[in-house]
This record gives structure tokens, C-alpha cells and sequence, in this order.
């Protein structure tokens, strides 16, 4: 052997053993991963096939000593239920936040939330305003200017007619129960001639006993007038601090549209790296399914509207007839439910004042169009079919977010019944795509075969 490769020898043992001695001993390494519980999950079919997430998360359940021990779906419906517990303590604790926040700021937290809501269905407006090389400030201030506007000129054109209609029907009422009373009386007569049986339902002495009912009944709580002087005269202060604080929405909304953009780069900024690609993937699923359902809602409330109060008042002669057209539209905004309280409100107008008469007739046929327009034109149309919230699903959010939380409740039951079906759908997806849901699909039935 040279003396080159002598001295490369020795260079090459200083440099092993330095970078043996570099090198941390096992002791100082510390415990490593357990070998059988990898080999376990490399050779186990169910964690192969799942999704990276999936896999995680079925890492983390195992890791747990209790949990590690399960056959992993029963260790999955553990968690579940423990979810399901922390979900309920979490709704629980976040109620009592919201009453006490309540308690604290009144019914200024109920502006602050409707100003946050059209911030939210404004903004797409006025970032296109920004495209078009507006400043955003401008923009919002012309934006909220015809917002405004619009609503000062809609009231004020509205406020007359209402007046005089509700007084209008105080002054009618004596006339409109009595006529009611006689109109019963004669059902009675018409079911006894059609059954041959004597009939008794008590309508002629209740007939008889309207007018000293209507002496003791107070028909003045229906003029608007009278009411709202009472209520000055009461409670002025109470009057004029609401009146105060709904005057602050345009001035919120203005703030919120100004910094909504920074509003949702901080949030987001707050959420883990690791949990960002997710949480934009369903942030924009979320925002695509609730500003649709929300905006193409409006649009065919007001369209509604329009359509319920045109027709009570021209092909129909009740009292009321475009005050009621109006609010059944603008209560469509739940799903069925204006047109609902619509076709009551204009059944028992047009009973009062004809009594069984065709007019009832023509009230269901204006909400029957009505309907026939939004289900077969404006819904399809505006909201579309892939929004994914399901007119009974939307119900029973605001019905739920109503119990638990009021008003509050139901401005937020829309956004999280979205938030909820898009997770929902994620999970769903995973449990679809895992070996333990896909094995034996060669051989499995089809759901045609049970229908």
C-alpha cells in the first residue's frame, strides 16, 4: 500500500470516527417510534386506502392508550360521541356568551349583527365597484347613500297608506264581527238543511253577544296613530334610544364594508399553517353556498312581494290587500313560511268582510301564482339547485337558532347550518372513500333495487 493511500486510510478512520462521535448515542436520541405500530399501519388496508388527513387523524386516535386498544370503528364512534358531548357543551357555553354579551350591549348587538349580515351581502358590489377603479370608500359611501334612499322613499310612500288602511279597519270592525256572526249563523242553518241533523253549534247566541263583546273590546290599540303617541307619551326614552341605535346601521355598515377585507385576512391569519389548505377549501365552499341562498333569497322575497301585493290589489278587495302582499313577500325570506301567514292573513280579511264568498277564492289564487312564479321561474333562476340548503333544513335552523338564541339566533342559523352541511359533506366523503365502507362493492346491491 502507498503512503497516499496510508494517509487516506487515516484520514478516511479520523473522519468516521469524528462523525461517529458527532453522531447522539441511542440514549440521547430518546424513545423512537414504535416499529410494530408502523409495520401494523403500513400493513392494514383501511389506513392505506384513506386519505392523508384521514390517516392523521386515525394516527392521533391510536396514540391514544385508551383508544389504541379499539377496533378502530368503535374507536371512531368514541370519538364521535365525545364530539357530539363537546359540541353540546361548546353550543351551551357559547349561549350563555351570547345572553350575557346581550344583557351587556341591549339591542345594539342586534344592529351590530345586521350591519355585519349586509356588510357581508354588499361587499361583492363593492369590490367590483373597485375593479371599475373606484376608491372603496367612495364606493361604500354611494352604495349605502342609495341604500338609504331607497329605503327613506319606500317608507315614506308606505307610512300613508298603512295609516289609513289599519284605521280604515278599526272604523269597519263593529260592522265586519257583526256581519261574521250572521254569516255563522246561516252556516249553522246550511249544515242542518245538508245533514237532516239538527245542527247546534251555539252561533245565534254568540251572534247576539258581539255587539256587548265589541263595547268591552278596545278598537282603538288598532290605529297606528293613537299607538304611536301612546308610546311616546309612555315611554319616550325607550322609543328614542331604539330609534338611536337603528340610526347607527348605515354608520356600522360603513365601517364593516371599509375593513372587511382586513376583518377576514386577520382571522384567517390566526388559523394553524397546517389547517390553512383546508380551511380555504371550505371557507370558499361555505361563501359560495350562503351568499347565494342568502342573496338569490332576497331578490326572489322582493320579486315576491311585488307579484303578492299587485295582485291582492287589483283582484282582490280586502282591506289590507298590499300590506299583506308585501309582508308575505319579504317573509319568504324563510322559506314558505310569508306565503303561509300570507294565505291566512287574506283568508280571514276577505271572511270579514264578505264572508264566504268568492273573494276568498281569488286571495288563494293570487298566492297560487305567486307560487307557480318563484317555484317554476325565480328560484330556479336566481338561487339555483347546487346551493345545497334545503328549504326544511333552513326551517329548522332558524326554527332551532329562534329556541336558542332569539333574534340572534336566527341571523346566524343560515351561515352555520351552511358551515355545518359543507364539514358534514367533508365527513361523509371520507367514510366513503375508506376500505372498511368500500369493501365488497363488487358484489353490493344498488339502492334502485329497495325502491
Amino acid at each position: 500500500m502507498s503512503d497516499e493511500q496510508a494517509e487516506a486510510g487515516e484520514s478516511g478512520g479520523v473522519d468516521e470516527s469524528a462523525d461517529a462521535s458527532a453522531q447522539p448515542t441511542a440514549a440521547e436520541q430518546g424513545p423512537g417510534p414504535d416499529p410494530s405500530v408502523a409495520d401494523s399501519e403500513t400493513a392494514d388496508p383501511e389506513v392505506a386506502a384513506l386519505k392523508p388527513q384521514a390517516q392523521a387523524a386515525l394516527r392521533m386516535l391510536r396514540s391514544v392508550p385508551l383508544l389504541g386498544a379499539l377496533p378502530t370503528w368503535a374507536a371512531v364512534l368514541a370519538v364521535l360521541g365525545l364530539a357530539s358531548l363537546a359540541l353540546i357543551l361548546v353550543v351551551l357555553v357559547l349561549k350563555t356568551g351570547l345572553l350575557v354579551i346581550y344583557q351587556g350591549l341591549g339591542g345594539l348587538l342586534s344592529v351590530l349583527l345586521v350591519s355585519l349580515v349586509l356588510a357581508y351581502l354588499l361587499d361583492p358590489l363593492i369590490d367590483r365597484f373597485e375593479r371599475g377603479g373606484w376608491s372603496r370608500s367612495v364606493a361604500i359611501g354611494v352604495s349605502l347613500g342609495l341604500f338609504v334612499a331607497a329605503g327613506s322613499v319606500a317608507t315614506l310612500l308606505t307610512i300613508p297608506y298603512v295609516v289609513t288602511e289599519v284605521s280604515d279597519l278599526g272604523d269597519n270592525m263593529d260592522g265586519y264581527l257583526k256581519a261574521t256572526g250572521e254569516n255563522l249563523v246561516v252556516l249553522e242553518r246550511w249544515l242542518s238543511e245538508q245533514t237532516g241533523v239538527a245542527v247546534d253549534l251555539r252561533l245565534a247566541g254568540l251572534s247576539e253577544r258581539l255587539p256587548g263583546l265589541l263595547q268591552r273590546l278596545n278598537l282603538d290599540g288598532l290605529d297606528p296613530i293613537r299607538v304611536l303617541a301612546g308610546k311616546l307619551v309612555g315611554s319616550t326614552f325607550g322609543l328614542l334610544g331604539t330609534v338611536l341605535q337603528w340610526s347607527l346601521l348605515p354608520l356600522f355598515t360603513f365601517f364593516f364594508l371599509r375593513d372587511f377585507d382586513a376583518i377576514k385576512r386577520g382571522l384567517f391569519e390566526l388559523v394553524p399553517c397546517r389547517w390553512r389548505r383546508d380551511t380555504v377549501d371550505h371557507y370558499l365552499e361555505i361563501d359560495e353556498r350562503m351568499g347565494r341562498f342568502v342573496r338569490g333569497q332576497l331578490m326572489v322575497s322582493a320579486i315576491l312581494a311585488v307579484i303578492y301585493s299587485l295582485g291582492l290589489g287589483l283582484f282582490t278587495d280586502i282591506d289590507l290587500a298590499v300590506l299583506v302582499g308585501v309582508l308575505a313577500g319579504l317573509l319568504f325570506v324563510v322559506p314558505y313560511f310569508g306565503t303561509f301567514l300570507g294565505i291566512i292573513a287574506g283568508s280571514v280579511l276577505a271572511f270579514l268582510k264578505f264572508g264566504v264568498d268568492a273573494e276568498i277564492l281569488k286571495v288563494w289564487a293570487v298566492f297560487a301564482v305567486g307560487q307557480g312564479i318563484e317555484g317554476a321561474l325565480l328560484t330556479p333562476k336566481i338561487v339555483g339547485d347546487s346551493v345545497g340548503l334545503h328549504p326544511v333544513v333552513v326551517v329548522l335552523a332558524l326554527v332551532a337558532g329562534g329556541n336558542l338564541f332569539g333574534f340572534l339566533g336566527i341571523l346566524l342559523a343560515v351561515p352555520i347550518a351552511a358551515a355545518v352541511q359543507v364539514l358534514l359533506a367533508t365527513v361523509l366523503g371520507w367514510y366513503r372513500d375508506s376500505q372498511w365502507f368500500r369493501e365488497g362493492e363488487g358484489d353490493a346491491p344498488l339502492a334502485d333495487e329497495i325502491l
